[in-house]
């Protein structure tokens, strides 16, 4: 089963909320640090859609040092949305760049009930280990380094495309071959792992 994932900011709300009606297509929505621009309008626009049933998670949400907003806007978009995740037990999905140390301290602080999944993990097994040793969940696109693979193996790991030019299959193959499984495999117990965090699928 896919989700597709909408960000807030690139699509006006009218667009968004006829897209989010088409009860065939699952969703996760959020703010994506890339595209902060106005706060309260995109929170007001991503809390009135967010308890759709068509919403499966919430996010991207997250932290990114290379882009222009400061830091401490980006915490507390990141912390608004942590918030309604948990008000609506719903996923959150999360975009990290160069600021797991902070993303780590605010899973600390907040203690959070609903799972929350790195976005198109690329680190190491070392980072790999210690997000998973803080209940982090790790997915994985087109690229990927082997020994995160490992630490995330087998009820830590998700599969996506994001923006890739290949295909899910072809993704699942080339895990499945690094892994040294079967693909049938890696498809069965990432659809455990599936239907035990979106708890609609």
């Amino acid at each position: 089963m896919a989700i597709v994932n909408t960000i807030v900011g690139e699509a006006n709300l009218e667009s968004l909320c006829n897209e989010i009606m088409k009860k065939s297509t699952l969703y996760s929505v959020g703010i994506h640090p890339w595209y902060i621009h106005n706060v309260d309008k995109q929170i007001s626009c991503l809390e009135s859609v967010a308890s759709s049933s068509a919403i499966v998670a919430i996010g991207e949400a997250g932290l990114d040092k290379l882009v222009k907003t400061p830091l401490d806007i980006q915490k507390n978009v990141f912390l608004r949305q942590v918030e309604l995740a948990e008000k609506l037990n719903k996923p959150l999905i999360i975009h990290c760049v160069k600021a797991w140390g902070e993303l780590i301290a605010i899973r600390k602080v907040v203690k959070p009930h609903v799972p929350w999944i790195i976005h198109g993990f690329r680190g190491n097994g070392e980072l790999a280990q210690q997000l998973i040793s803080q209940g982090f969940y790790l997915s994985f696109g087109e690229h990927f380094q082997l020994s995160s693979l490992h630490k995330a193996w087998p009820e830590r790991l998700l599969i996506e495309t994001d923006e890739s030019s290949c295909s899910v299959q072809d993704i699942y193959q080339r895990i499945a071959s690094s892994l040294q499984i079967a693909v049938n495999e890696l498809g069965n117990q990432v659809n455990l792992t599936v239907g035990r965090l979106f708890s609609v699928i």
